[in-house]
């Protein structure tokens, strides 16, 4: 798995060779004799398609549809895979905007995932400051998923016209997996079975670095707690109501108290979309939102608990029923250290994107505006490390 930055939407051409990466993977399954012949192919097929994936991280870019709602993104992507020649099953795992396209038959099956969700409330024009977009529209591609669902498209349909090209047997899926921000997609993609066949699965990001990662992220749980109480006005008679927002202000304040006694590599954030409707009624309905993040399974489970514990003794100090949805929870990463060397080489053989004097100028302009320092877009690769790295990010 790459990871790399790149922070000017608008110019992908440096960045799209380097991702031919996920293209010459499959020539580790070529002949020896023609594994150098075959990942120059690749190259060949990658830089011919570069206008076309700029394409579509634009087109992506413009539509910024969020988790479980990427129903343009879809339809966009799957429509061009299918023009490609790939076979695309739509509405996977009962998600919509859930597909696999598939070329090829037989083994090796070599998966590529494509994201395509973005994030709420932070669209902007591409321009390296604070700017609303032209059409007003609120939401944006804060991870740069766009970059992501494009490159990792045009990475499959360069793999699949290299096998075509040289004759090479196998089979190559792109999976469309949705609500990445959410945490939804994949798990319950891996719940269907989809990639039960696999015999290995290529994904990429945008990040600080140009290098094979080698860290195993967070593990995660994704849930909801609901409260109910009784509505009363406010002043008439607030003695007859019990409030589900204070149940929520309970919950979340008993977390914040919590935080003092949880590992410093945890995270634990919320939001609350329902807290009541008007000041003069007590709110008989309120409903937070949580991820809680730690370095393994283990941890996760042990903060989760102690949350539900803590809503537990909300419902009872207000008087309130509650009740707890949980969306959805990941393990942490399993790295796996053949597959991370052979991209590593890989990575290597096509070396870091060649940014342009007006690409850093970009970026720095970006960096500059953020308050860090202004050190511009990595150009240098970075080796892959002899052991795993600490845990950072989500």
């Amino acid at each position: 798995m790459q990871v790399f930055r790149y922070s000017k939407m608008h110019n992908a051409k440096a960045l799209l060779r380097t991702l031919s990466v996920v293209a010459v993977f499959v020539a580790m399954f070529a002949n020896a004799s023609g594994q150098s012949r075959v990942k120059r192919a690749a190259l060949e097929h990658t830089d011919q398609l570069w206008a076309e994936i700029h394409d579509m991280s634009m087109t992506l870019w413009d539509y910024t549809e969020l988790a479980m709602l990427e129903y343009r993104s879809a339809e966009y992507l799957t429509a061009l895979l299918e023009g490609e020649g790939f076979t695309v099953e739509r509405g996977v795992a009962d998600m919509p905007t859930a597909f696999v396209a598939s070329f090829g038959s037989g083994s090796p099956i070599i998966g590529v995932l494509a994201e395509y969700d973005g994030l709420p409330g932070n669209g902007n024009a591409i321009v390296p400051e604070r700017v609303e977009r032209e059409d007003g529209y609120p939401d944006g591609q804060g991870c740069g998923h766009n970059l992501f669902g494009a490159a990792s498209v045009g990475g499959a349909i360069a793999l699949k016209r290299t096998m075509e090209e040289h004759g090479i047997n196998g089979t190559v899926r792109l999976y469309g997996t949705p609500a990445e921000e959410t945490v939804v997609g994949k798990v319950y993609m891996a719940k269907a079975g989809l990639f039960d066949d696999l015999d290995a699965a290529i994904e990429w990001h945008p990040g600080l670095d140009i290098g094979t990662n080698n860290q195993p992220g967070m593990a995660m749980n994704n849930f909801t707690i609901e409260f109910v109480g009784q509505s009363a006005h406010s002043a008439a008679d607030p003695w007859n109501g019990r409030s589900a927002l204070d149940a929520v202000e309970m919950l979340n304040y008993g977390v914040n108290m919590m935080r003092e006694h949880v590992l410093p590599t945890t995270r634990i954030h919320y939001v609350m979309p329902s807290a009541g409707e008007a000041p003069n009624v007590v709110p008989d309905y309120a409903k937070v939102w949580y991820y809680v993040r730690a370095q393994n399974r283990e941890q996760v489970e042990e903060y989760y608990n102690w949350i539900l514990d803590i809503a537990e003794g909300a419902a009872l100090a207000t008087r309130t029923t509650h009740e707890v949805f949980l969306t959805t929870g990941v393990h942490e990463m399993a790295l796996n250290r053949p597959l991370q060397e052979a991209m590593q080489a890989n990575l290597e053989l096509v070396g870091p994107p060649p940014f342009t004097e007006e690409d850093q100028t970009f970026a720095m302009e970006l960096q500059s505006f953020i308050g860090i320092d202004e050190v511009g877009l990595v150009q240098e690769i970075k080796p892959l490390a002899p052991e795993p790295e600490p845990t950072f990010g989500g």
